[in-house]
């Protein structure tokens, strides 16, 4: 690790779904579409839902973000989470990515968007200008020598239940290392409703 990775950390706010289920979707789309089809795979054990990506960040603001991510996940409610179906960003021939999609619970993970960045625009982390769409990347940057890609083939896309979403985790990115993620720091979430 270099001393500037040390220094200023690439970090990123997401929602781990384990790596059973990570495994169960690279299985599929390897198999599905060919293990050359794309350029670079998701390891298993990266696989998750980005909430906000914060970029490089001076190691020692890390305790303040953690301070203000655990105040607002707090008052956040778990929820079921499950997939179903795939999707891709980019060129239908030639997908720049290609991501599996919940089924439900979306509407969860959307709030904790939100909750995520109410919580660290007061730190000068500027807001995300692009609407929030939860995705799960598996692939990305489609082969150049890899036969014409085959949207219908995305509706075979396993259903899996993730189970209770119930924390979201401060990721360090570690570049050319798999895995790639390392947890910081977890936010439970907590019901504070009445029951």
């Amino acid at each position: 690790m270099s001393q500037q990775e040390k220094r200023s950390p690439h970090l990123f706010v997401a929602i781990p779904i384990g790596v059973e289920v990570g495994m169960r979707l690279n299985a599929w789309a390897k198999s599905t579409f060919g293990e050359s089809s794309f350029r670079r795979w998701t390891d298993p054990r990266d696989v998750h839902f980005t909430l906000k990506f914060l970029g490089s960040v001076e190691e020692e603001r890390i305790a303040e973000i953690n301070a203000a991510l655990r105040e607002a996940l707090a008052r956040e409610t778990p929820f079921a989470l499950e997939l179903a179906g795939a999707a891709i960003f980019g060129l239908p021939e030639a997908p720049r990515v290609l991501f599996a999609e919940p089924a439900s619970g979306s509407a969860g993970l959307s709030r904790l968007a939100d909750a995520t960045e109410e919580a660290l625009a007061p730190l000068g982390f500027a807001r995300e200008k692009r609407s929030f769409r939860a995705h799960l990347t598996l692939a990305r940057q489609y082969a150049a020598d890899a036969p014409v890609f085959e949207p219908a083939k995305l509706a075979s896309a396993p259903a899996l239940s993730v189970g209770i979403i119930d924390r979201a985790v401060l990721y360090r990115t570690h570049m050319n290392k798999s895995p790639m993620y390392e947890e910081v720091s977890s936010f439970p979430l907590f019901n504070t409703k009445d029951p």
